[in-house]
Parts: C-alpha cells; structure tokens; sequence
C-alpha cells in the first residue's frame, strides 16, 4: 500500500474504473508486435483510420491475426489519487493474471501473477464481498490524503486513509507488487 502512494503499485491496485467505464475490454493495437500495451488494456490507441479488421487497404497482403489469445477478463481495478504530489495511479488485474500499471503521467509497468498469487487475490476479493460493502466509505478529508477507488464483479467502493475497510485489507495485500 506504501508504494501505491509513492507513485508504485505496492502491494496490489486499485481499480481502475476509467477503464472499466471505457470499455476496457478492447483489443488494444492488435498489432502482435509485443509492444508495451497487452491485448486488453485499452492503452496503445486505435487503428490507423483504414487499418482495421474489415477496412479495405490498398495491400493485398493479408491483415495480421494476433498471435495471443483473446484478451482476457478484467478481474479487479484499483485506482489512487491524491497526496502532496498529486498521484493518479491505476492498476488492472485481468482474469488471467496479467497487469498493467499506468501514472498520470503515462504507462507504468505490466506482468504476470503466479498462480499462487492468482489464487490468494481471488480468495481475497471473494472474502470482502464487495456486493455487501458501502459504495464510499471516506471520512472527513484530510488535506494531501489519499482516495481509493476498487472495482470488482460491478461493484466499486472508494475509500480513504480515514476510514479504512478491514473487508479490504487481504485485498490490498494480494495486489501485484510493481
């Protein structure tokens, strides 16, 4: 949780209702090229406009077909704002275990959660029982205090340093380290 407010994504994330609110089930580029941005991230743009599947292009070559499986699940997004230096930043943890970080200003970073790790944030987000928690649970503000925003199953919850959900607390611990 220290390094989520440092800039880093310590132990886990928060989520990132940007991109669930965006559709964060996109493609991303597509490209196969193993750039940056995983399938599924939403991040690396869209197509040149007439380079998309279905566009005709003056190539006869044939479109490129991704070499990786169809882009997994969002499992949880967390998102944390706030601080003296003003952070924004996102994690995304998708069903298969991959992630991807990004600060406001920019990519972060991406990997992959062992099984094992898989298996303790599942159990961990299966305990907090996010239908039962409270949408937001903050306290009074605290000048440079931090604001946490998870979603998952349809269910966000945004909570602060004041009023920390003990519900949330193996959740936090279960995030991918960055």
């Amino acid at each position: 949780m220290r390094r989520l407010r440092r800039g880093g994504f310590g132990a886990a994330g928060v989520l990132l209702a940007v991109l669930l609110a965006a559709g964060c089930t996109s493609s991303g580029s597509g490209d196969g090229d193993g750039g940056s941005s995983p399938p599924g991230t939403g991040r690396g743009g869209s197509s040149p406009p007439g380079t998309g599947p279905g566009s005709a292009s003056a190539s006869s070559a044939p479109t490129a077909t991704p070499t990786t499986p169809a882009a997994a699940r969002p499992l949880v997004a967390v998102t944390v704002t706030g601080g003296i230096a003003g952070v924004h930043n996102e994690l995304l943890v998708r069903d298969d275990g991959t992630y991807t970080t990004s600060t406001k200003t920019g990519p972060g970073g991406s990997g992959r959660m062992t099984p094992a790790e898989l298996t303790a944030l599942r159990r961990a987000l299966e305990k907090a029982d996010f239908a039962r928690l409270p949408r937001e649970a903050t306290g009074s503000p605290v000048a440079d205090g931090f604001s946490y925003r998870i979603t998952y199953a349809g269910h966000t919850v945004t909570t602060d340093e004041t009023t920390r959900l003990p519900a949330l607390r193996d959740v936090f611990a279960a995030l991918p380290e960055e």
